[in-house]
């Protein structure tokens, strides 16, 4: 079962005139109010029994009220870099502009067995307050290990 909590406001269109009228100099009058579908239309006049009536100030378009749908919020996957020093920038294999980090190179530039380069760039980037995850751990490694492959040769 799917909850949802809508929070309701409702606020007196007397109380919105005056917030705009504070703002703006405008005619004496409010002769109509109107939602658009995303926005608030009101219409002021020096007379009320003015040559216009507030039904040809409607717009033209129809009035077409739409609920708006919220967006679910989305983790971000930034790895926290501060304090690091950036030895290179390179493009990978993939296409992708990297950075390359001078934590990663020190500890990589050593002869050790893939799971333990998997294990020390693990643990630099949990050093740094990150929780990364597989593919975070496996975009440094590769591409640090490719940055020290083009320096070799």
């Amino acid at each position: 079962m799917n909850e949802e909590i809508v929070t309701y406001v409702r606020i007196p269109i007397n109380e919105i005139e005056r917030m705009v009228r504070s703002k703006h100099t405008l005619p004496s009058k409010m002769i109509d109010v109107c939602l658009e579908a995303d926005h608030l239309l009101l219409y002021f006049a020096d007379k009320e029994d003015s040559m216009i009536s507030s039904a040809s100030l409607l717009p033209s378009t129809t009035m077409v009220s739409k609920r708006r749908k919220r967006r679910a919020r989305r983790r971000r996957n930034r790895m926290k870099t501060r304090g690091w020093d950036a030895i290179a920038r390179i493009v990978n294999r993939k296409g992708q502009a990297c950075t390359i980090y001078k934590p990663f190179v020190e500890a990589l530039s050593q002869p050790m067995s893939a799971k333990d380069q998997k294990a020390v760039v693990t643990k630099i980037l949990r050093a740094n307050g990150n929780r990364p995850s597989e593919a975070s751990i496996h975009y440094f490694l590769e591409n640090t290990l490719e940055y020290l492959n083009s320096q070799k040769t």
